[in-house]
């Protein structure tokens, strides 16, 4: 707290001594010389003060008040170097013996109403501020702090008392019951707390939060026809405001009148006056409701129209493009959500979000080449982003690319990321080691992906399937497998990969169960097919053999080995 000599003076704080001194001095008072030493002490302790040299501010100002002890500036200066320096006894002392000397001065009740409310002493702290009203009833300033100080001790009625007893002084003043109004509503005294706010708006009938707050109590009170009404004076007022209309808007859909409220929103999003930021808020109301309530027809498609609009009316807004993008995901239109990424890219380069989502929708539609045309750019754009690197290097593994893939992969390791995500990047990364004939690579990687997700079923099954066909650990290879299996029964590679393990084992029976379970989903590969036939060679049924491995190379003729068998 820097304080100068100006505001002694205007606080009408400085020594007596300093504004006019007697034409002779009286015995009982100070000599010229001695209110001159003070005066000099009073000034040097002042400017320290000032420079904020508080130890020897307080070895001036104490000399001084050592020199003419019961003057009132002095002392009040003394509270303010102790209040500083937090120690409040002093200050309160100092400041008492000012109050005391000038009881009409409300400066001094006034520190000390701030020294006794730092430290914590509620009730000598509203006595300060009652001395200070005996001698000045109607300073509205006095009578406003005190009344903050009870709002802050949690005296709320008190505090409204003060506040009506400004309203008598002032009149009506929006400010005023404005703060009324907070202590009704903390109070719970609903009806007091409405009828602030109506006069609120009598004050100010265009003030669009006292609107919006008088509609919530409308809404509360169960009469939604006039919260209704108060909202459409607020729009009036601004027909812009996206709070008023959001607020409309929930009437709107608690009643589902879907149509009105797609047609208010369409209608502001393609406003070009309307801030982007704001026509967000608005799409993000419907897009919510529509989520909420995905079988409505009508706001299905009052949701597509403010989409739409919003991303056409928008198209250098990244936001706009992004929120349209997540819709046309959802809506499982992935190539509308392409283009809307796209503009997204293009709109915002550095938007890492954004990059990674266009690689990622690329990837699930398996454009890998696009996403390796891409990579180079994305990866400069969104350096370092996890899911980039990622799919880039499973986009390479499935273009038979497997040194391309392990690097991106690699890569793709040192990004941040949730460990499951983390987990899914190394299981890949250990299938692209297993390619390279990198088997103790392959793994650490199968751990690594394991170590971080346990229930990471896909790298369990892979690293089980890689381990059988090295017929290496079979038992660990079976545990892992069995539990890939026991978290998606239905899936034909897991099954496949069970049977597999215990053909490996040499229990050809339960190897044919499992296999002809993985063929019966429908979802068998070739290589499952020639699994199968190999179970029936094992089990000396050589027809059925002949005819599982005939299946396989029908639906891959480039298995050329099965023709031998």
């Amino acid at each position: 707290m820097t304080q100068t000599i100006s505001r002694y003076i205007l606080a009408g704080l400085i020594p007596v001594f300093l504004i006019s001194l007697p034409l002779y001095a009286q015995e009982s008072e100070p000599s010229l010389d001695v209110r001159a030493e003070a005066m000099d002490y009073f000034i040097r302790g002042i400017t320290d003060f000032e420079n904020e040299d508080y130890e020897r501010a307080l070895d001036n100002l104490t000399a001084a008040h050592l020199k003419i002890s019961d003057d009132p500036g002095i002392n009040y200066a003394l509270s303010d170097v102790y209040m500083v320096m937090g120690d409040y006894s002093n200050a309160a002392y100092y400041a008492g013996l000012s109050a005391q000397a000038e009881p009409e001065n409300k400066w001094y009740h006034l520190q000390l109403a701030t020294i006794y409310q730092r430290s914590g002493r509620e009730e000598a702290t509203i006595r300060a501020f009652n001395d200070a009203l005996e001698h000045h009833p109607n300073d509205t300033d006095i009578l406003y702090m005190k009344a903050q100080v009870l709002v802050e001790i949690g005296r709320l009625e008190e505090s409204n008392e003060v506040y009506d007893r400004m309203l008598e002084l002032t009149g009506g003043d929006f400010e005023i019951h404005l703060r009324k109004f907070q202590n009704y509503n903390a109070l719970q005294e609903r009806e007091k707390a409405f009828r602030e706010l109506e006069r609120m708006r009598e004050l100010n009938p265009s003030n669009l939060s006292t609107l919006h707050t008088i509609s919530q109590y409308y809404i509360e009170l169960g009469d939604e026809e006039s919260a209704r009404e108060t909202l459409e004076d607020a729009r009036q007022r601004n027909p812009r405001d996206p709070q008023t209309l959001i607020l409309l808007a929930e009437i709107y859909a608690s009643n589902s009148e879907w149509q009105e409220l797609g047609d208010t929103f369409v209608s502001l999003l393609e406003d070009q006056m309307l801030y982007p930021s704001q026509k967000m808020e608005l799409v993000r109301f419907i897009y919510s409701q529509h989520q909420r309530n995905p079988n409505v027809e009508i706001l299905a498609d009052q949701t597509a129209r403010a989409v739409n609009a919003f991303s056409r009316n928008e198209p250098d807004y990244a936001p706009a493009q992004m929120i349209a993008a997540e819709y046309f995901l959802m809506q499982d239109e992935p190539e509308n959500a392409l283009e809307s990424l796209e503009r997204a890219t293009t709109a915002e380069p550095d938007n890492s979000d954004a990059w990674a989502q266009r690689v990622q929708t690329l990837f699930q539609l398996e454009k890998y080449d696009e996403v390796i045309d891409l990579s180079a750019k994305a990866n400069e754009a969104a350096s370092g982003n996890g899911f980039v690197l990622f799919f880039t290097g499973a986009s390479y593994l499935l273009t038979d690319q497997p040194e391309e893939a392990a690097e991106w992969l690699q890569r793709a390791t040192n990004a941040p990321g949730q460990r499951a995500f983390r987990s899914v990047v190394y299981g890949t990364l250990g299938d692209v080691k297993q390619d390279l004939d990198k088997w103790e690579e392959a793994v650490e990687a199968y751990e690594m992906a394991l170590r971080l997700d346990r229930n990471n079923h896909n790298a369990m099954n892979n690293y089980a399937y890689y381990l059988s066909l090295r017929e290496e650990r079979l038992d660990y290879a079976l545990e892992m497998s069995e539990r890939a299996v026991s978290m998606e029964p239905g899936n034909a590679a897991y099954l496949d990969t069970l049977g597999w393990i215990y053909f490996k084992k040499g229990n050809y029976e339960k190897a044919k169960e499992y296999i002809t379970m993985s063929v019966e989903t429908g979802d068998a590969s070739a290589e499952v097919y020639e699994h199968l036939g190999d179970v029936y060679e094992a089990l000396g049924n050589d027809d059925e053999a002949r005819n599982w491995w005939s299946k396989a190379l029908e639906m891959d003729p480039d298995r050329d080995h099965l023709k031998e068998k």
